[in-house]
């Protein structure tokens, strides 16, 4: 038992601190606490923010802005670390907002670093931004939007959906002649949301708040017919118009021109642009109906655009007027064979009066020399009867190869 004890006394011994100088007469030692690496902001933009920090400090930034009443709003928080020189580099989607004064607040540790944001407001800017497609349930009902949802219209907005992914960016770029880029994002946030409704409806849906933001409804059917997948982006190109067209005296209070007006460089069913109300669409055959895609140089201008470059050669167009050059050629063509068949056929018809007067003034019989020239006569017409079905049928080919233009102008959609 004392050995024990012993033992413990030299174990409890060793673990006595040694009270230094430094230790003052308490024999304690102070440890400070960690301090925090300082923060500094050196740029703040919407959109980016640099900060100056410890290197490899993790740290939050918070962007604190006000929201639109529609649309997205950017992410509320990014988490980042400090590089090696000890910069702290954040970029984040900055969809477009009303005009306001956000902030950025950026924590590393417990050292915290805030920066006002200037945000210049509405309009987006037309030289590029984004957008996202949103699917709205069959069933969905939406706030401000009294179409009834038709379940039936699923496959037609599914469908309408698919065309609008692959092809939006392609066709707004054409459509505003290369001067503006559209890029669809997966997910928020978006300068702009296109929401897709499984509904019917004559008058497509945008809707403006008094902060400025926009929401756009797109539907695959009308009261009457169900668009089809081309006119259907062309309508979304219309609606995205609005982002910007069209207000002044030339305009009407829902943002159309009041009258149609042709840009000479646009041709077909573009000649009037995409911002007229309402749009002039073309029937092709029975029930096929094509409407404009390309906007007029007024409509460009009213996006801000002060310098127009002509617009793409359209290859629809191009066909076209090739066709149309051929069919001129041919209308000439068979000007000049149904002139050469008449005139054949007069010329049967003086020799027919020739024969049926010899025959009428010899009905016993004719002379030798006047049976002779009768017969000469009768010879010719044959001849010439064997000329004009030739021309005939030259005519007659003229005129299939006429027609076949023809349908293939009318198969044209522009």
């Amino acid at each position: 038992m004392k050995f024990w004890t012993a033992l413990l006394g030299v174990v409890l011994a060793a673990c006595v601190s040694i009270p230094s100088a430094a230790s003052g007469a308490s024999g304690r030692t102070t440890i400070p606490p960690p301090t925090a690496p300082p923060v500094s902001i050196a740029e703040s933009t919407y959109g980016r923010l640099v900060a100056r920090t410890a290197p490899g400090a993790r740290c939050t930034v918070e962007v604190r802005v006000g929201s639109p009443k529609f649309g997205d709003s950017p992410p509320a928080a990014i988490d980042a670390t400090a590089d090696a020189t000890g910069t702290l580099a954040v970029t984040y989607p900055a969809p477009a907002l009303p005009k306001q004064t956000a902030r950025h607040v950026v924590t590393c540790g417990t050292a915290v670093a805030g920066a006002d944001v200037s945000i210049a407001g509405y309009p987006i800017a037309p030289q590029h931004f984004t957008a996202r497609i949103r699917v709205a349930g069959v069933t969905e009902q939406i706030d401000g939007v009294t179409v009834r949802p038709e379940p039936s219209l699923a496959a037609a907005r599914d469908r309408d959906v698919d065309a609008l992914a692959r092809t939006l960016e392609s066709e707004w770029s054409t459509a505003t002649r290369g001067l503006s880029t559209i890029q669809l994002v997966p997910a928020a946030p978006a300068d702009i949301v296109l929401t897709v409704v499984a509904g019917r409806t004559n008058s497509y849906l945008n809707r403006w708040s008094g902060d400025g933001s926009m929401a756009i409804f797109l539907f695959p059917a009308t009261d009457s017919t169900v668009l089809s997948p081309d006119n259907f982006v062309a309508v979304a190109l219309h609606e995205l118009g609005h982002l910007w067209c069209c207000t002044g005296p030339d305009a009407s209070p829902d943002g159309h021109w009041v009258q149609p007006v042709a840009d000479p460089l646009l041709q077909g069913v573009d000649r009037f642009g995409l911002m007229n109300h309402p749009v002039t669409c073309v029937v092709f055959g029975a029930s096929v109906e094509s409407c404009p895609n390309r906007f007029s140089e007024r409509d460009l201008r009213s996006m801000g655009f002060a310098q127009i470059p002509p617009p793409p050669r359209n290859a629809c167009v191009d066909t076209k007027n090739v066709l149309l050059a051929q069919l001129a050629t041919l209308k000439d063509q068979l000007a000049g064979a149904k002139a050469t068949v008449d005139a054949t056929d007069a010329s049967l018809a003086a020799l027919g009066a020739e024969i049926k007067a010899l025959e009428a003034r010899y009905p016993n019989g004719m002379p030798p020399d006047v049976y002779a020239s009768y017969s000469a006569l009768i010879d010719r017409y044959n001849a010439l009867v064997a000329t004009e079905r030739t021309q005939v049928a030259a005519y007659n080919a003229l005129l299939a190869q006429s027609n076949g233009v023809v349908d293939q102008v009318n198969g044209l959609l522009c």
